[in-house]
């Protein structure tokens, strides 16, 4: 069985699957890169992660969960690893 978790789910942008992490650009419906994650300023709780989108050359930021943010830097670090 697999898992689905929506991170936004009005806008169906971000998902996770047992074996992928994806996020989509909200404008092209590319793959967005993960670049980072740093507390968030206002939301001690909550971690402000950065996305980038080559395709429109754009950042996205979005405010998720420690566990969310770290999912997708695993996650990134995984495809960027050589084979």
């Amino acid at each position: 069985m697999t898992k689905i978790y929506t991170g936004m789910s009005e806008a169906g942008t971000m998902s996770e699957t047992a074996t992928t992490m994806t996020a989509q650009c909200p404008k092209c419906r590319q793959q967005l890169i993960y670049v980072t994650s740093v507390p968030h300023p206002k939301a001690p709780e909550m971690h402000r992660t950065t996305f980038v989108c080559y395709s429109c050359n754009r950042t996205w930021s979005y405010a998720l969960s420690p566990a969310m943010a770290e999912a997708y830097s695993a996650a990134s670090e995984r495809l960027a690893a050589p084979l």
